[in-house]
């Protein structure tokens, strides 16, 4: 980690190098009377507060040097404040991701809690940002996480990993339309069948509906697809969840208005449009992410007050409808537990157990999620868990046995991870692939003993 750190530091450093000589290339090529009325630049302000100059100065004296420019870095990094905690989250992207699987177990056994099972998710954004990580493609990045699956499954002890591989139904169009080298859909029946992956993670404010989908999208995609690619991803995304009905593949899903690519993508993460294809595949295991906030509308609820029209709400009445449904929600990043006020906490846990009575009353569709490292941003991250814990038994005064669901047995059972299972037989046969203990694998009780046993 300190390593890491290290080259963040001087990673930052040339970051402020660079921002003052763009500055100072912009300010050549104004005409002389410009510079007159010309105010300071955002990254002239931005570079100002990393040296510790007043923010409104501009940058036409002397060129920066590297000592100071390193020496603002190790400064920033040890400041208690947003730059300091964000510029130390930076550092976590440079370890090697094994190294972050054994930081993930080390801090989540430090909180009082021992991980079984990890499901870190990969995501793939490149065709709707335009983008190419040509470095470290999926597939690439599929077979690194197979190594370390395999290297966890070979322990002793401690948390087995089975993650969930990134699916873009504009790849699968691309690749359809000859536009791209690489099918999703390709991808994802590698990871799931050869690779040792659990399921398929989706991130529909990326531009895409679950279902339905609808116009815009983003002019260069249209334009080089050559079509409006409507019935395309709907399309491609019944495709995904017929391979996922086959393989009895878990699908987690972004369900929060936030991280749109576009203008109102994040909406198109709306439990709203899940619901058709939860009718379709009643078979379908759909995670729902990032839980517990009651404050985005869900399409057609406008008119609704909260905690009514909010996505939360509009999927606990299918729940309430389909109660033996593979249908569940998790809680990760649920940063309101390490930063909320009394105030607001208070009216969150309200509507958390208001949820509960009304749609979930034996607390059996809400998973625990952390959506690390994307938390280390946070103040107070290396106690989420704790925050957590805190939370559902305190505010929401949750049962032990409520708090047990959450924690563990929903997530087994949801997996899937029951005995007989085809998701597990599926994971048993990676297994003896590479010759691993299957007794390694957890197991989750099957849902008519726990309803008769309550575990």
């Amino acid at each position: 980690m300190e390593r890491a750190r290290a080259s963040a530091i001087e990673d930052t450093a040339q970051h402020l190098l660079n921002l003052d000589r763009e500055s100072r290339r912009i300010v050549t090529m104004q005409a002389p009377g410009d510079l007159n009325e010309r105010k300071p630049l955002k990254a002239e302000k931005f570079l100002n507060f990393m040296l510790g100059d007043p923010v409104t100065t501009l940058r036409a004296g002397e060129t920066l040097e590297p000592a100071r420019a390193r020496a603002a870095s190790q400064r920033a990094f040890i400041q208690e404040g947003v730059v300091g905690r964000f510029l130390n989250w930076f550092s976590l992207f440079r370890l090697y991701r094994h190294v972050l699987v054994d930081r993930l177990i080390s801090d989540t056994s430090f909180q009082g809690f021992q991980p079984v099972m990890l499901t870190p998710a990969l995501v793939d954004y490149d065709e709707w940002l335009f983008q190419d990580v040509d470095k470290s493609p999926l597939p690439r990045q599929m077979a690194v996480m197979d190594v370390i699956s395999q290297r966890l499954a070979k322990a002793k002890s401690g948390p087995v990993l089975h993650g969930y591989v990134g699916f873009d139904p504009l790849r699968v169009v691309a690749y359809r339309a000859r536009k791209s080298k690489v099918s999703s859909l390709v991808t994802a029946r590698a990871a799931l069948s050869e690779h040792g992956f659990v399921g398929v993670k989706l991130y529909p404010p990326m531009g895409f509906r679950a279902s339905g989908n609808h116009r815009p999208y983003p002019r260069r995609t249209v334009d080089l697809l050559g079509f409006v690619p409507d019935k395309q991803l709907d399309r491609a995304l019944l495709d995904l969840y017929k391979l996922c009905v086959e393989l009895d593949a878990p699908i987690l899903a972004h369900g929060y208005s936030s991280n749109g690519s576009g203008p109102d993508y994040a909406d198109r993460g709306d439990p709203a449009y899940w619901i058709p294809v939860f009718k379709q595949f009643p078979d379908l295991r759909v995670c729902i992410a990032h839980f517990g906030r009651f404050d985005a509308p869900s399409a057609g609820r406008e008119k609704l007050p909260f905690p009514d029209r909010s996505w939360e709400w509009r999927l606990g009445e299918f729940m309430k409808a389909n109660p033996g449904g593979n249908v569940v929600a998790d809680i990760s990043y649920f940063s309101e537990a390490l930063s909320a006020g009394p105030k607001l906490r208070q009216e969150l846990a309200g509507f958390f157990t208001r949820w509960l009575s009304e749609f979930d009353p034996g607390c059996d569709h809400i998973l625990y999620g952390s959506d690390w490292i994307m938390l280390g941003k946070e103040a107070g991250y290396n106690h989420y868990i704790e925050s957590i814990n805190s939370f559902l038994r305190t505010d929401c005064k949750l049962s032990d046995d409520a708090c047990d669901k959450i924690f563990r047995r929903n997530a087994l059972r949801f997996l899937p991870l029951e005995r007989g299972s085809r998701g597990r037989e599926r994971l048993l046969g990676y297994y003896a692939k590479h010759g691993l203990d299957p007794s390694r694998l957890p197991v989750a009780s099957s849902r008519l003993i726990a309803q008769i046993f309550g575990r």
